[in-house]
């Protein structure tokens, strides 16, 4: 009876030690178990920190105010360099004038010293012609003939003026005249001395 009773204790401990090993298993491959760990890593490692998050927007910032300096950097420059091409445009428009004008004014100038001197050369061919007028005149009064017409042969080779033209031909006409009528009078009075001396000499 005692023996009995002695086996029936004992499976009833292997029993219940039985029992409290297969619930230990349980606990450690239960679902459960598994998805509290998994719910415990998780924000370790993909959830990010509210320092990483500000420092990514500072980062993010940062290079979008880079990019803004760089791009009005690069406005800036082309504003410069059109500035300065305006300039030199400018300038190089400003210098052709001022060359375009002082040509004009050479231009002009030379200009105007060709006309003062050929106005010059003018009056003082001009002067030289009524010299030999008058040098015709005063030769002609004083009955020196054939200087008057040497003179006469002279203004006929310079360029006259029509009415210069007019008053030689007509000195020329009356020098002529003048002149065979100096040598008529002359043969004429040469004609009667010889005749006054032939008939002086019959006397």
């Amino acid at each position: 009876m005692k023996t009995h009773l002695r086996i029936t204790l004992l499976l009833a401990c292997g029993t219940l030690a039985l029992a409290a090993g297969c619930g230990k298993n349980d606990d450690a491959t239960s679902p459960s178990s598994t998805s509290t760990n998994t719910r415990t890593l998780a924000p370790r490692t993909n959830a990010p920190s509210p320092n990483s998050a500000e420092l990514q927007r500072k980062a993010d910032a940062e290079k979008a105010a880079q990019v803004a300096r760089a791009a009005e950097a690069q406005k800036q420059a082309e504003a410069a360099a059109a500035a300065e091409a305006a300039k030199l445009e400018a300038s190089r428009q400003q210098a052709a004038a001022d060359k375009l004008a002082a040509d004009k004014a050479a231009a002009d100038k030379a200009a105007a010293d060709l006309r003062a001197q050929t106005a010059a050369a003018a009056a003082q061919e001009q002067a030289r012609i009524q010299g030999l007028i008058n040098t015709v005149t005063n030769l002609t009064g004083q009955s020196q003939y054939a200087d008057a017409l040497k003179v006469l042969a002279e203004l006929a080779t310079l360029k006259l003026s029509p009415e210069q033209q007019t008053l030689v031909e007509g000195l020329k006409k009356t020098v002529q005249q003048q002149a065979t009528q100096a040598a008529t009078d002359k043969a004429a009075a040469g004609a009667s001395q010889a005749i006054g001396d032939a008939l002086g000499g019959k006397k």
